[in-house]
């Protein structure tokens, strides 16, 4: 598996220090690379890594099988447990990516010093005591739009990541320049990240991970990860919120200098 797992890095690979970014749902790496540049540029001592999940960027040749059959989040951390070996790991998961990083933190904990989960949810829709999340029925139409037209599906995605931020018509174009530079997509992994986003919940997962910081970034405006969902999250003592004034989904796109800021401030603290 290690051999089809696609992924960009920056940085000497002997610092012990690391970084490994994760993307979500329809993307890919790229849209990692300006933030690990200028982390590359601003910081000393971190070797940073930006991976293409399977079926995602140039990891699309990977064959499903090779994780066991199944394709969630506990396989995908699984096959992602080589990046980590005798580094010191902060990982940084952007929506469905955060759901791999909290299962990366349960399975390698000694591996793992920090969290930043942005625009991300341990639970993606609405459930028992879990009010401020999307319909059940967002995510299961766009499973029946992928059985018809995935490309087409994947740009209504990329406007409804974009929605409520105050450039939403540049961060459509720039997520899809990101999403065309970098190779066409497995369909069957994305109709299994939806099952995801649907399916998984991590709260419980979240509520024993107490011993590393874990730093949530969300956009104020975001439409798929509730700001007041952040906020309850936000009452476990190990984690803090940093609510980005004016974004939606994709913070580190249509607020890139705002977000590198903040990032930069919480792995130098």
């Amino acid at each position: 598996m290690e051999q089809c797992i696609h992924h960009q890095q920056w940085g000497n690979v002997e610092y012990r220090r690391q970084i490994l970014f994760l993307h979500g749902w329809g993307m890919n790496s790229g849209v990692w690379t300006p933030v690990a540049k200028y982390l590359q540029e601003q910081l000393t001592g971190y070797h940073i890594i930006a991976v293409d999940l399977p079926g995602y960027g140039q990891s699309r040749s990977c064959d499903q099988q090779a994780l066991g059959g199944h394709y969630n989040s506990v396989s995908l951390a699984q096959c992602l447990a080589f990046l980590l070996k005798d580094k010191e790991t902060i990982i940084i998961g952007w929506s469905m990516g955060g759901l791999v990083a909290l299962e990366m933190v349960c399975q390698f904990p000694q591996r793992v010093s920090g969290l930043v989960l942005v625009s991300s949810s341990p639970r993606f829709v609405q459930g028992d005591n879990w009010p401020d999340a999307v319909k059940a029925s967002v995510f299961e139409k766009f499973y029946q739009y992928l059985e018809q037209d995935h490309r087409a599906t994947l740009k209504r995605f990329l406007a409804i990541q974009a929605m409520g931020s105050d450039t939403a018509r540049k961060d459509i174009k720039t997520l899809q320049q990101q999403l065309e530079q970098r190779g066409e997509l497995d369909p069957s992994a994305l109709k299994d990240g939806l099952n995801m986003l649907l399916n998984e919940d991590k709260r419980a997962l979240l509520s024993e991970i107490t011993d590393i910081p874990i730093d949530l970034i969300c956009g104020e405006r975001d439409t798929l990860v509730n700001i007041k969902a952040q906020q309850q999250l936000a009452q476990q003592p190990n984690i803090k919120l940093h609510p980005v004034v004016g974004a939606g989904h994709a913070p580190f796109i249509s607020h890139q200098d705002q977000f590198m800021t903040l990032l930069r401030g919480i792995l130098e603290h």
